[in-house]
């Protein structure tokens, strides 16, 4: 069920974690609280809309959420699972508010029992979605169609396209920093 709720919930915020900026100037973030997960604490996902002082709660649904990112087109939030195979899609609607979750993308190759390790994501122009996990960066066309894994040395924790022509992935990992050159291109997004 989609919580919405002025202001802060009644516990702090204990973690928060990755975040986005819209067109608007509000910010998507999660605060998935501290390791290891406690059973039956609500993890969030909030909006801060530009100007406002507290966040609204958007969604307590996702066990852990963490990395989060928007379509290109801003009309759609993508948010990851760390302890789940699942990564979830929302419609944005005009006030930043979302509705309609619904699972966007399953995670390959994730071991029963095992978490995903599901982090930081990216998009690129073409709407490939980009997500970090204990198997490598797994990536998804735009109707959410697994399409290969990058593998890296360590387990991936976030990943962005950046330098020229933005056709460099930058993936941080465990102890590592790495790149990769692309043929795919990293979107243009107001202040990138």
């Amino acid at each position: 069920a989609l919580v919405m709720t002025e202001g802060l919930p009644n516990t702090p915020l204990l973690a928060p974690n990755d975040l986005i900026m819209d067109s608007k100037g509000g910010i998507y973030f999660t605060d998935p609280g501290p390791r290891p997960v406690v059973p039956g604490r609500k993890a969030y996902v909030y909006y801060l809309p530009a100007g406002a002082k507290q966040p609204v709660i958007l969604d307590d649904q996702i066990v852990r959420p963490n990395g989060l990112t928007l379509a290109n087109d801003g009309k759609t939030l993508i948010v990851d699972n760390t302890v789940g195979d699942t990564v979830y899609a929302f419609e944005i609607q005009s006030n930043g508010t979302l509705k309609n979750m619904r699972p966007f993308a399953h995670l390959v190759e994730i071991p029963a029992g095992q978490e995903s390790g599901a982090d930081g994501m990216a998009l690129d122009r073409n709407d490939r979605l980009y997500v970090t996990t204990i198997r490598g960066i797994q990536v998804f066309d735009k109707a959410g169609q697994y399409l290969d894994t990058i593998t890296v040395p360590r387990q991936p924790a976030n990943v962005a396209f950046s330098g020229p022509n933005k056709r460099t992935l930058y993936i941080t990992a465990r102890e590592g920093l790495y790149r990769l050159r692309m043929l795919s291109q990293g979107p243009d997004r107001p202040g990138k």
